[in-house]
């Protein structure tokens, strides 16, 4: 179980409610407040409870420190090499840090290797539970790059050439920008890699002979936790059109303020995977997100959240200290490390072959997809942006179409004694984790004008836990043509369903509903969008339609 650092009332109040409902605690409605953010990797260590960052300010290795000798060694299968290189050290100002990890190549390929970067996340890189780089003397180092090796070789195994840099010394510091900029330090210990990469074979000294060159215009990104914000950085690097996917395990954004949020995603395809028992960065891609929904893209965006998985037992390093994240394992069965490695090896090999080499999925590439009902054999929910959407419906446009059946509003701090006059209702039993502003709705109706539509998505929470299976919705679309078109959403939609267990009260987030137009609609103009849900109130971040 990690520590719980110092944090906003909001954020600290938000954790502890989660644990109690996962450690099935009866929650009254006096503290049964709303999590409209969770703690992110972007300011707090990922240590064991009990450590933190004191006086962790940054890294510090020796200017004369001596690059470790590099070696080769075979893959678990035979097919590929792992080579560990040193390249020194990279600094900013009066940090410093080592410029290392791993390559992993194909033995045979007939043409250029599509580039991988798997990037791991923060967290403690020496053994007694402390950051620092170098550690104390004595005390051993926490190789998260090597942690990763199993994802290298599965995707070396696949056809790619693999990058899997240690950040373990760069991830020092608490802040990504202050005092030194670990983003830039993440381009230059990369670029070191590419450089070598890219040499001429006479001057390459990786001890292997790469066969076919590395396609450094055909990348993915593979990012955990904090080195979700590592995007912009490979962009820089290779060049916004040679990042061609990136996949993101447990991302950690700045989620606790709406005004502090990180920066829109890049318009590059892009899929989250987030463990539901995460108790380290919890929902914060799916809060990051949910703000950037109306955001115009052109290339897919989606969250996929499935159940029992944490944010540490991904990386083999951590999972094999058992520095395990998630609350109540010691009293429940949780997914062992095992399952975790398979469903993050399944879905990169999945999302990369569909992004870099044109493969066939079933993941959400396009807007007429429909969303899977399960990720790598587990039940999966999504929220989904739509690419090339026709026409964005904000919340804001609907207005009730009854009496206070739309009310506009966001979900404020439960400990703020003085709650803004825009702050949504707490529901009586749940929590809804949602921080961009969103319309609570019973009945509610937009003016739009969008021809051609061939289909539309909802991007909706309920507010919380009902008697029931869920809160059903009913959407009726006004045609120019005078007609209608009405389609029922059952309550037991991915998005909408009850969310309450035995062993707690039900967290709510974001979801997408994607439904498919008939003829008769994409023929004619739509004029209007009502969407009712009258059993109980529903939160609504907006409407979207797609040609």
């Amino acid at each position: 179980m990690t520590q719980l650092p110092k944090r906003p009332l909001r954020c600290l109040a938000a954790s502890l409610l989660a644990a109690l409902l996962v450690a099935g605690c009866a929650v009254q409605p006096a503290t049964d407040g709303s999590a409209t953010a969770s703690p992110t990797d972007a300011g707090l260590p990922e240590a064991p409870s009990g450590q933190g960052d004191q006086g962790a300010d940054g890294p510090h290795a020796a200017p004369d420190r001596a690059p470790a000798p590099w070696s080769v060694t075979d893959s678990a299968d035979g097919r590929s090499s792992v080579i560990d290189v040193d390249f020194g050290n990279v600094t900013a100002g009066s940090y410093a840090a080592p410029a290392r990890g791993q390559v992993i190549t194909p033995k045979e390929a007939d043409a250029a290797t599509p580039l991988v970067v798997v990037s791991h996340l923060r967290a403690p890189n020496c053994a007694d539970g402390t950051l620092a780089y170098p550690c104390p003397e004595g005390v051993a180092e926490n190789r998260y790059d090597h942690g990763m090796g199993y994802l290298g070789e599965a995707l070396a195994a696949a056809g790619y050439t693999v990058i899997v840099p240690d950040l373990g010394g760069l991830f020092i510091g608490a802040d990504t920008a202050a005092p030194y900029d670990q983003k830039q330090m993440w381009r230059e210990v990369v670029g070191r890699f590419v450089q070598e990469l890219t040499a001429p074979a006479a001057a390459q000294g990786l001890g292997v002979e790469l066969p076919a060159g590395v396609d450094t215009q055909n990348v993915g990104l593979v990012v955990h936790s904090r080195s979700g914000q590592v995007v912009a950085p490979a962009q820089e690097l290779f060049g916004a059109a040679a990042l061609k996917a990136v996949l993101a395990y447990g991302p950690a954004y700045d989620t606790v303020e709406l005004s502090e949020i990180s920066p829109a995603p890049a318009d590059v395809p892009y899929l989250a995977v987030v463990g539901e028992a995460d108790a380290d960065v919890g929902a914060s891609a799916n809060l990051w997100l949910g703000h950037y929904l109306n955001q115009p893209r052109q290339h897919p965006a989606a969250v996929a959240t499935v159940p029992g998985l944490g944010h540490m037992y991904v990386n083999r390093t951590a999972s094999s200290a058992g520095t395990d994240d998630r609350l109540g394992c010691d009293e429940r069965d949780c997914p062992d490390a095992a399952a975790h490695e398979r469903l993050l090896a399944a879905v990169a090999l999945d999302w990369l072959a569909a992004n870099l080499q044109g493969a066939q999925t079933a993941l959400p590439r396009h807007s007429d997809q429909p969303l899977p009902t399960t990720l790598a054999d587990l039940p999966v929910r999504w929220l989904a942006a739509t690419p090339g959407a026709l026409a964005w419906v904000d919340a804001a446009q609907f207005t009730a179409s009854g009496t206070d059946s739309a009310l506009l509003c966001t979900h404020a701090d439960p400990m703020d004694p003085e709650p803004p006059a825009d702050a949504c209702p707490e529901p009586d039993s749940g929590v809804v984790q949602v921080l961009t502003t969103v319309n609570r709705l019973t009945d509610a109706t937009a003016s739009v004008e969008v021809s051609g539509a061939r289909g539309m998505a909802l991007h909706v929470s309920p507010s919380g836990t009902y008697p029931g299976p869920g809160s059903a919705l009913t959407v009726t679309l006004g045609l120019a043509d005078g007609g209608e078109y009405v389609q029922v959403v059952e309550a037991t939609d991915p998005a909408l369903r009850n969310r309450a267990t035995q062993a707690d009260n039900g967290v709510y987030q974001l979801g997408t509903v994607r439904l498919e137009l008939p003829e008769r609609v994409t023929a004619t103009t739509v004029t209007s969008v009502r969407v009712q849900a009258l059993d109980h109130p529903v939160e609504l971040r907006g409407v979207d339609f797609r040609g």
